[in-house]
């Protein structure tokens, strides 16, 4: 029994640690011939939500209703939640270190409490509440543009460093606050909602508010009109270290810094006010707030939180690596194994806040990453996706 099992072992060593000396050794001996033209497409995303599946994000800019048919009930409305997706796709043409390149983007970062996202739903479906106060916080930045940008790229024997600028026109947009409460009184069957919108927008997804001039004689609904364009600017950066033969250190960060600028945005403040409302004989109950406030529309500036792709590997008898990615003030670590077979780069890892197993696979002219914690996309809470394509002469 003894030798039936140490065989197999052996073998699978063998299988990992040869094919990765013999690339190391033809790393090292084959001439380096650097390309004066390049045409290159990148496409990263990087996708989380702690309640709902995340492609099911995409169908609304703030998927209100789709978090709240997700939800649980919660005793701890400070808990939180949140729902995040940052994307760039990237077609460069480049001469020598210089490039230049047509890019789009959508990012959006939504944070909530439980209890903002429940009421939505007991409010849809008709459902009545179970308790007397549920905290409303949400939050929102969303930014969807397509751009084009500028970028240079520096080698030093070891190091490489490439910086990139962006110019962006701005398609869509939205940021904005909600604070309140909604009490229910048992006694009386009435409830109340009140609290505080700061809400800046392209096109008003919470009041749905009209986009219309004003009149005489005045239109309902009507309180202005303002611009759905806007223009912003970022760097983003690359950084490669080769530490020694075994170890090599690679960092990618995407709006080092950002600002998107609009002249005449959609902008609501004030406060949310409905009181004395009635619950229906079944228990459910319609919201339709009141609003106390001002139309602010005007000059607005919104910037996009830093992602930043950090990995360490090493070539050891078995490759290993280990990376984090870090977003909108939360950290997703992850590690792994790879292994090397006919001049390309299998990796396989596991994330560990999202519990999500992560593939790779490098080569020369083409890289390819996914990572999920389910093989049903469409369920998906965590969905990672990169394709890089590459061709220089």
């Amino acid at each position: 029994m003894k030798t039936t099992i140490i065989n197999p072992l052996t073998a699978l060593s063998l299988a990992f640690i040869a094919p990765n000396l013999l690339a190391q050794t033809e790393q090292h001996t084959q001439p380096q011939h650097k390309k004066t033209y390049q045409l290159e497409f990148i496409l990263d995303s990087f996708s989380y939500s702690e309640v709902m599946p995340v492609i099911e994000t995409f169908g609304g800019v703030i998927p209100v209703a789709r978090i709240g048919r997700e939800s649980s009930y919660s005793d701890e409305p400070e808990a939180g939640r949140q729902a995040l997706t940052h994307n760039r796709a990237h077609l460069r043409a480049g001469w020598q270190n210089w490039f230049f390149q047509l890019s789009a983007r959508y990012d959006y970062n939504i944070e909530f409490t439980p209890d903002a996202a429940q009421l939505f739903f007991l409010d849809r479906n008709e459902r009545p509440v179970d308790k007397n106060d549920y905290q409303l916080k949400f939050s929102a930045n969303h930014v969807r543009a397509n751009g084009i940008g500028l970028g240079y790229r520096w080698q030093y024997q070891d190091l490489t460093l490439t910086v990139s600028a962006n110019y962006w026109d701005v398609e869509h947009m939205e940021n904005g606050n909600i604070n309140g409460v909604f009490h229910a009184n048992q006694q009386d069957d009435s409830f109340e909602v009140t609290g505080d919108i700061d809400y800046n927008y392209f096109k008003d997804a919470l009041l749905d508010r009209a986009n219309c001039e004003v009149s005489d004689p005045p239109v309902a609904g009507c309180y202005g009109r303002w611009q759905t364009d806007g223009h912003g600017f970022n760097l983003d950066m690359q950084f490669s270290y080769q530490i020694s033969d075994s170890w090599r250190f690679d960092a990618n960060i995407y709006d080092v810094y950002s600002r998107f600028n609009y002249q005449k945005v959609g902008k609501t403040i004030g406060r949310l006010n409905t009181q004395n409302e009635q619950f229906n004989p079944d228990g459910s109950f319609t919201i339709n707030p009141s609003f106390s406030g001002e139309y602010a529309d005007g000059k607005f500036s919104q910037s996009v939180s830093t992602q930043a792709q950090l990995r360490l590997s090493a070539e050891l008898l078995v490759p290993v690596w280990a990376e984090v990615y870090a977003a909108n003030d939360t950290n997703y670590p992850s590690i792994g194994i790879g292994q090397t077979w006919f001049n390309t780069r299998f990796e396989l890892g596991y994330q560990a806040k999202t519990e999500a197993f992560m593939f790779r696979a490098k080569h020369d002219y083409i890289n390819f990453a996914l990572a999920s914690e389910t093989t049903n996309f469409e369920q998906a809470k965590a969905l990672v996706f990169s394709l890089g394509i590459n061709y220089a002469w």
